[in-house]
C-alpha cells in the first residue's frame, strides 16, 4: 500500500465510502464544488455556502469534519447541527459509515459510541444533534461546527449567537438553501459583503449552471425561446443545459427553480410584494462586486475629458450608519467611484470630499444640509469648497418626506430605463430591502434587516447632482460644431463683402 499520507484531506477523503441514493456504497469522489470547499476550509475561513440543490455539498462538509476529527493529535471537538431529527441522524450515519469502511490500516478504535456521537482514540469526538438540543451547546468549546439549513430553524439568529459563543473564534460552516430577502443566509451575505463580520469570512455560492451533471442529451431538435437564448448569452449555457433547466421549470415551476437552482445570487432570495425597487425595475442593471473591507474602491479612474458629479449621505462616524461617496459619470451615469466608512468623522469626510473632486475634474458636489450634513457643508467652505450643487433658489438640498420621494422617484425610473445600467451589490441590495410606504411616502422600512439604505440615498444625491453637470460633446458633436462654426464664419464674411463701403 502507498505511504499513508493522513495530513492531505484530498488523499484521506477519496479513501471514504458514502450511500448513493439508492444506498448502495460508493467511494467519495470529489467534484469541483466540494474541491472549492475543502479549500477554503484549508485556509482556515469560516464559510457561508449558498448553493443549488444535490451537489454534495452536506456529504463534503460532514466528511472534512469527520477527517479533521480523525487525524487530530490534540482531542478537538466537531458538531453537525441539523433542524430536523431525521436529517440529524441520516448525517450521524455519514459519520459511521466513513469510519466503518475505512480500510483497515487507517482504521481507529473508538472509545465511545452513543446515538448522535463518535469519540475516538485520541479523545476527539464528533457530534450529530438537531437544533432543539442546541441549548447544551453552551457548556462545549467547540472547535469546528457546522449549520446545515439554517433558515428553517425556529431562532436561526439564536441558534448561531450559542454555536459562535461555543466556538469562541473557531471555524464554523453554514450551508442552505436560501428562503427570501431578509432570511438568516441573506443576512449573513449582505454582512460578508459588506465586511462587517469579525473574523476571516467567504461567502461560496454555486450556481446551477457550473455543476456538470445538469445537462441533458437532446432528444430531437432543440430551439431555444427568446428567454432561454438571452441566459444561454448570460451565462454561456449550452442547448443540453438550457433542456435540463426547461424540463426542471415544467417540473417544478420557474420561481421555485430560481430559489433551488439559482444562476445568480438574485435568484436566491425572492421579493415580496411591497418591493419598492422590483426585481422589473432592476432587470436592467449589471452588478458588480464591491471589495468587503475596503473603504475607496476606483471603479474607473479620472478622465480628463470626462465629467462627474458626487453625492453624499453623511453619517456621525460613530461606528453605526456609514458615510458614503458616490461619484457618477456624466456621459453613462453610472458610478466610478465609491467611498464608505462608518468610521470617518464630518470634518474629515469634508476633506475626502474635497480630494475626490479634484481628482475627478473639480466634481460638483450634493451634501444635504440636514442633521450630520451641516458641518460637511461648513467644513467644505472653510477649505474654499465652492462647487457645490444649489436649487434654483440657490440653497443648499434638505431632505424633506417630499425631496426623498422625489429623489427615490427619479431615481427608480433612471434605473428602470437604463440610464443607470451599473451598481455594486451592496446598492443593489439596499435597494432591494426598501418597501413600500402605505401613505405614499418616501421608502423606509427595510424589509432585509440589514439596518443601511446610505449607498441608495448617496447614489440618489449623486444622480440629482449630474442633472445639473453639462453633459461633454461627443466627436460627432464637436465636428457639427466646428462644421456650423465655420459655416456661420462664411455667411458673415459673405455679408461683410457685400455690405456698400463708406467714405
Amino acid at each position: 500500500m502507498k505511504a499513508l499520507n493522513l495530513t492531505d484531506p484530498y488523499w484521506f477523503l477519496s479513501r471514504l465510502w458514502i450511500s448513493d441514493k439508492k444506498g448502495k456504497l460508493i467511494r467519495l469522489v470529489l467534484n469541483d464544488e466540494q474541491k472549492a470547499v475543502i479549500a477554503e476550509l484549508e485556509a482556515g475561513r469560516n464559510l457561508v455556502i449558498a448553493k443549488a440543490r444535490q451537489l454534495g455539498i452536506s456529504t463534503i462538509v460532514t466528511a472534512y469534519l469527520f477527517w479533521k476529527t480523525y487525524i487530530a493529535v490534540d482531542p478537538i471537538s466537531a458538531v453537525s447541527i441539523l433542524h430536523k431529527q431525521d436529517s440529524a441522524n441520516e448525517i450521524f450515519l455519514k459519520y459511521e459509515t466513513f469510519q466503518n469502511t475505512l480500510p483497515k490500516v487507517l482504521q481507529k478504535n473508538l472509545l465511545k459510541k452513543t446515538t448522535s456521537t463518535l469519540r475516538f482514540s485520541t479523545g476527539s469526538s464528533i457530534l450529530a444533534t438537531t437544533a432543539g438540543g442546541h441549548g447544551g451547546l453552551r457548556s462545549y468549546t467547540l472547535n469546528i461546527a457546522h449549520i446545515s439549513e439554517l433558515c428553517f430553524y425556529q431562532d436561526p439568529d439564536e441558534l448561531l449567537a450559542t454555536v459562535l459563543s461555543a466556538l469562541n473564534g473557531n471555524q464554523i460552516i453554514i450551508e442552505s438553501t436560501a428562503k427570501m430577502y431578509g432570511d438568516p443566509v441573506h443576512r449573513l451575505v449582505d454582512k460578508i459583503q459588506r465586511g462587517e463580520l469579525q473574523g476571516d469570512w467567504k461567502l461560496l455560492f454555486f450556481p446551477w449552471h457550473e455543476h456538470k451533471a445538469y445537462a441533458l442529451d437532446l432528444d430531437g431538435i432543440f430551439t431555444p425561446t427568446t428567454e432561454e437564448a438571452a441566459l444561454a448569452v448570460q451565462y454561456s449555457l449550452s442547448n443540453e443545459q438550457l433542456y435540463w433547466r426547461r424540463l426542471k421549470i415544467q417540473e417544478m415551476g420557474i420561481s421555485k427553480f430560481k430559489t433551488e437552482y439559482p444562476a445568480c445570487l438574485e435568484d436566491i432570495f425572492s421579493q415580496k410584494g411591497d418591493a419598492y425597487y422590483t426585481d422589473n425595475d432592476l432587470d436592467l442593471i449589471e452588478p458588480f462586486l464591491l471589495p468587503a473591507n475596503q473603504e475607496l474602491t476606483y471603479i474607473e479612474p479620472p478622465n480628463p475629458q470626462k465629467r462627474y458629479a458626487l453625492g453624499v449621505d453623511v453619517a456621525s462616524g460613530a461606528g453605526r450608519d456609514y458615510s458614503v461617496i458616490v461619484v457618477l459619470e456624466r456621459t453613462t451615469s453610472n458610478p466610478v467611484c465609491i467611498f464608505r466608512s462608518n468610521e470617518i468623522t464630518p470634518i474629515n469626510l469634508a476633506r475626502k470630499i474635497q480630494h475626490l473632486s479634484t481628482e475627478y475634474n473639480n466634481a460638483k458636489a450634493l451634501i444635504e444640509s440636514n442633521n450630520w450634513g451641516l458641518p460637511v457643508l461648513n467644513e467644505l467652505r472653510n477649505l474654499g469648497f465652492s462647487n457645490l450643487w444649489k436649487d434654483p433658489q440657490g440653497q443648499d438640498w434638505t431632505t424633506t418626506s417630499k425631496s426623498k420621494l422625489v429623489l427615490h422617484e427619479e431615481l427608480k425610473e433612471a434605473i428602470r430605463k437604463g440610464i443607470i445600467s451599473s451598481l455594486d451589490n451592496i446598492t443593489l441590495t439596499e435597494l432591494r430591502e426598501l418597501a413600500l410606504n402605505k401613505n405614499g411616502l418616501a421608502p423606509e422600512s427595510v424589509r432585509g434587516l440589514s439596518g443601511h439604505s446610505d449607498q441608495v440615498i448617496a447614489l440618489g444625491l449623486a444622480f440629482q447632482c449630474l442633472k445639473t453637470v453639462e453633459r461633454p460633446m461627443t466627436a460627432v458633436e464637436k465636428f457639427m460644431k466646428q462644421q456650423q462654426t465655420s459655416s456661420v464664419r462664411k455667411r458673415l464674411n459673405l455679408h461683410s463683402t457685400m455690405l456698400p463701403r463708406s467714405y
